[in-house]
């Protein structure tokens, strides 16, 4: 990670800048995507030698490793309902459904569909572009993995496990389209600070109450845990509008965090509620202001979060391009030394990529995302005018 922020700290990447488009996003948080990016790549990383050791996809046998990756996705889905519950919380009129929806299609479509692209290049060579089903299989295939992670992604061509070329990360993607889906339903409540908190709670205790009766279906369960962790996040953005600043000095907030951290990592606590509650205690610190010792707050880390979608998205291609090289596969097995010089030829390679896509794909599709949403708010005003 050291050697990651000292490439991303040279003015050649000044280019790269957060809140290139107006957003209002918290300086912390944007320092904060890149890491939890990288916390799940590494994660993925140690998967993959346990894969290369035993033949398994499975987690390390150290429990230190996979908590990166649960840190990192559990703190994405509390950045994304912060972010948003903030938005309706503060607005001061009527959202405009439409604009957003615009917006957050042109933001998640574009990187996604490279994605897919490079996907689909690499199963057509595995299988040497030879059809394997018939053509209106093949098609059915490729639009339900054109369809931004709604859908299932089945196997394309006969070739087994495809999803797994993008290391099954889309599934986080079935669950951020539907808090957006739910967000007109529940912005009434946040008309009003106090009616947020009352139903924020409520829908707490609730979700809570019904996974303990419902522990034995784990799709259920596994639903209701992301709504508790999307309900975390919007709890911290209401109480963040009862107190406006945490009232201890930055390096106090910093120890608490780091403390909380180390905590997490020795005891790796059971129970998603409970560590949940934990990682939502970090996160109130974090958006308040705490940049831990100066570490989110850095260029670097800045420019690392705003190509942090492009790491989460494309590093199993980047995974699949090293090891499908046999001489890395046997080299990784050699020791520690040797897994973590590859990881770290991977992680720069998929902070290059993440890069290349972001000044070429991702920025411009954001861009025309705010074209977009204005020509329709423009359209909406002048039909209504006439009205």
């Amino acid at each position: 990670m050291a050697f990651l922020l000292c490439i991303l700290s040279f003015p050649y990447f000044s280019k790269i800048k957060a809140n290139a488009f107006g957003v209002n996003h918290v300086q912390t948080i944007d320092g904060l995507r890149g890491f939890l990016a990288y916390g799940v790549v590494f994660s993925h990383g140690q998967n993959f030698h346990t894969l290369l050791e035993t033949g398994q996809w499975a987690g390390s046998p150290n429990p230190f490793y996979n908590m990166f990756g649960t840190i990192a996705v559990r703190l994405f889905f509390m950045v994304t309902a912060y972010l948003f519950w903030s938005k309706l919380l503060s607005s001061q009129e009527r959202m405009k459904w439409p604009s957003f929806y615009i917006k957050r299609f042109c933001r998640i479509a574009p990187v996604y569909w490279f994605a897919c692209f490079c996907v689909f290049i690499i199963v057509m060579i595995e299988t040497h572009w030879t059809l394997q089903v018939s053509w209106i299989a093949f098609c059915k295939q490729i639009g339900a993995w054109l369809a931004l992670g709604v859908l299932p992604l089945p196997d394309i061509n006969n070739y087994m496990m495809s999803s797994m070329i993008l290391l099954g990360v889309v599934w986080t993607l079935q669950y951020e389209w539907l808090f957006y889906g739910l967000l007109p339903f529940v912005s009434w409540f946040a008309q009003s600070k106090k009616r947020a908190l009352y139903f924020i709670v409520y829908a707490i205790v609730v979700i809570s109450i019904t996974a303990f009766f419902t522990h034995a279906y784990p799709i259920f369960s596994q639903i209701l845990a992301v709504l508790f962790i999307f309900l975390m996040g919007m709890l911290c953005a209401t109480l963040q509008q009862y107190l406006k600043k945490i009232p201890l000095s930055p390096i106090i907030q910093s120890f608490i965090v780091l403390s909380i951290l180390i905590a997490i990592f020795v005891f790796v606590p059971g129970g998603v509620y409970f560590s949940t509650i934990l990682f939502a205690i970090i996160f109130f610190f974090i958006i308040s202001g705490c940049s831990i010792f100066g570490l989110l707050t850095l260029p670097a880390s800045q420019r690392m979060g705003e190509v942090s979608y492009g790491i989460y998205l494309l590093q199993g291609i980047v995974f699949y391009w090293v090891y499908s090289v046999q001489f890395i596969r046997h080299y990784v097995l050699q020791g520690s030394i040797e897994f973590w010089c590859v990881m770290t030829l991977i992680t720069s390679l998929i902070l290059f990529l993440a890069i290349f896509v972001h000044i070429l794909i991702e920025k411009p599709g954001i861009q025309l995302g705010c074209i977009l949403s204005h020509l329709w708010d423009r359209k909406k005003l002048a039909f209504n005018q006439k009205l």
